[in-house]
Parts: C-alpha cells; structure tokens; sequence
C-alpha cells in the first residue's frame, strides 16, 4: 500500500485515502461553526485525529474538545458527533475498524 499526503485532501469534506478488510483511512475538512452532519454510529471502533483546527467530539453524553495533536478512540456502536467550534477549518484524520465506508 501506498503512503498518502494526507495534506494533499486538505479541504475536501470527505474522502477515503486507504482501505483493508479490516481498516479504513480517511480525512475530513469541517468549515467554521459547521459539523459532520447527523450524530451517528458504527460498527466498529473509530479513531479521530486532530490534524488542525478545534473540534469538539461527543460521545454518548459527553463532550470532549481538542485541538492539533489531539486523539479520540469511539468504541464500536457508540452514538457519536463532530463539530468545529473555531474560526479556522477543522482538518482530521480518521480510521475505521472495520471499514464502514
């Protein structure tokens, strides 16, 4: 498999970069004050990594904010959301376990 610029999607909403049977690469751009879209869940296990920007990422009931460098593991079937609270773009990376797209 390749290794992917991932600051080469910078921007883009969202877009699979990577795929295994088991794993998932991807990368998602929310502008200023917008989020992800519909509290969701999946599957398997997501992880978020804050790549530039704020976000603030609810899982179940709570809410945590972080900011570049910062890691979110959300356990497989768990009601979860995306938000950029900023007034910069919110750039990350995230993985899927398994794929879920």
């Amino acid at each position: 498999m390749d290794v992917v610029d991932v600051f080469a999607y910078r921007g883009q909403f969202f877009r699979v970069l990577q795929e295994t049977e088991r794993s998932q690469t991807a990368v998602m751009t929310i502008a200023p004050g917008a989020d992800a879209g519909p509290e969701e869940e999946h599957e398997g296990d997501q992880i978020v990594y804050v790549v530039e920007g704020e976000a603030i990422v609810r899982i179940g009931t709570g809410e945590h904010r972080c900011g570049p460098g910062g890691l979110v593991m959300i356990p497989a079937k768990t009601r979860h959301h995306v938000r950029n609270p900023g007034r910069a773009p919110l750039f990350f990376v995230t993985v899927y376990a398994p794929p879920a797209y």
